[in-house]
């Protein structure tokens, strides 16, 4: 009997559709990974400092991580958590109390840790984040663990250090004053305001008003009335300028891990009587072999008005002859001062711990802030 091929191909054909579509399903349910976001998918209205639900379903995939996002730019984003277990399918999120408020967030769940292919998505819409409310700046200082006082407070000195950074050109006291005054407006910050800077012949506690008590410009919270709160920096010009000599771990704690950070590099000039007037030791990392390179004779980048690290033409051609300065090491070693630096604000290492320190002579063509007082 001749075995017909024709009749059983067609089942054949089918038991083989069968097994595909067996095995694709079969991959579908244990292999094939998924993520979806479900809130918040856009709309939302979330309070900073108070917790709100994230949540997600997720398929085949251990760990996620969890971003927020600012949709105008994308590209700036920051981490709400890693490596979470993505079968918890939800995570408390406690929003930092100083969260910037805005309408265009985002939130982003990615396959973690990410890699080409990983799965990711995102919200369908923006959601906003509204400031914190406060009854008054009391409970703020509660919240904060530091005082803040309302803007209505007697006697209060703001002070706000520039965004922008400057080489030691400031076109003298007058342009680093100007400087201060533009940022001042485009912050929206009231009032007349200077640079806490001094020349050769102006100290800066002279020909500023420091009267009052010292508190931040910038907006820590506003009241339902109207008012704002303000982070105490000091009782008065003396211990705020006392604190600017304080340990790294202390600063933050007082002034702020951003005030902070941006204390680090400002320039200063003569600030009191007790700021050196000439021949000051160049702060760097490694000094240069050249020891001429390693002092300056100016403190204050020649009134301001200098951007070189060093005097013109230095170090002279063979044939050419240049009159320096002359300086002392702390060893009394008489050296000819060819550098060009600015008292300014830095870090330095004392017994395995880090401190400020308000008269380190950087080089003129740095770039630092200003440190400005409202008048």
């Amino acid at each position: 009997m001749e075995f017909n091929y024709k009749k059983i191909l067609p089942w054949v054909i089918f038991i083989i559709i069968i097994a595909v579509v067996g095995a694709w399903l079969i991959y579908r349910l244990t292999a094939e990974k998924g993520l979806q976001l479900l809130s918040p998918d856009g709309h939302e209205v979330w309070q900073a400092g108070k917790t709100y639900q994230i949540t997600w379903k997720a398929k085949n995939i251990e760990k996620v991580g969890i971003t927020l996002i600012k949709d105008k730019e994308p590209k700036e984003s920051e981490w709400i958590v890693k490596d979470f277990p993505a079968a918890k399918r939800k995570y408390d999120w406690q929003i930092f109390v100083w969260q910037e408020p805005r309408q265009d967030y985002k939130i982003a769940i990615i396959e973690y840790p990410w890699q080409e292919g990983s799965k990711i998505d995102y919200s369908e819409k923006s959601f906003t984040i509204l400031g914190p409310q406060f009854a008054s700046c009391d409970s703020l200082s509660i919240e904060a663990e530091w005082p803040h006082l309302p803007s209505d407070f007697p006697n209060l000195r703001r002070v706000f250090i520039t965004e922008s950074s400057f080489k030691g050109n400031l076109e003298g006291l007058e342009g680093a004053d100007k400087k201060c005054q533009t940022e001042a407006e485009n912050k929206n910050f009231s009032g007349a305001w200077k640079a806490f800077l001094g020349d050769d012949t102006n100290l800066a506690v002279d020909r500023l008003d420091l009267e009052g008590i010292f508190v931040e410009a910038r907006t820590a919270a506003t009241l339902p009335e109207g008012k704002t709160c303000h982070r105490l920096l000091g009782k008065n010009f003396d211990e705020f300028f006392k604190r600017l000599s304080d340990s790294l771990i202390i600063s933050q704690e007082k002034f702020g891990k951003e005030f902070s950070k941006n204390l680090e590099n400002i320039w200063l000039g003569r600030v009191n009587k007790e700021s050196k007037r000439d021949c000051i030791a160049v702060f760097v990392r490694y000094p240069s072999p050249d020891i001429s390179l390693n002092y300056s004779f100016t403190t204050t980048c020649q009134n301001w008005t200098v951007s070189e690290d060093r005097v013109p033409g230095y170090p002279p051609k063979p044939d050419e002859k240049i009159e320096l300065p002359v300086c002392y090491t702390p060893e009394g070693v008489r050296v000819n001062a060819a550098g060009l630096v600015g008292l300014s604000s830095g870090v330095i290492e004392k017994a395995a711990e880090q401190f400020f320190a308000t008269s380190l002579g950087k080089t003129c063509n740095l770039s630092q802030r200003l440190l400005c007082i409202q008048q």
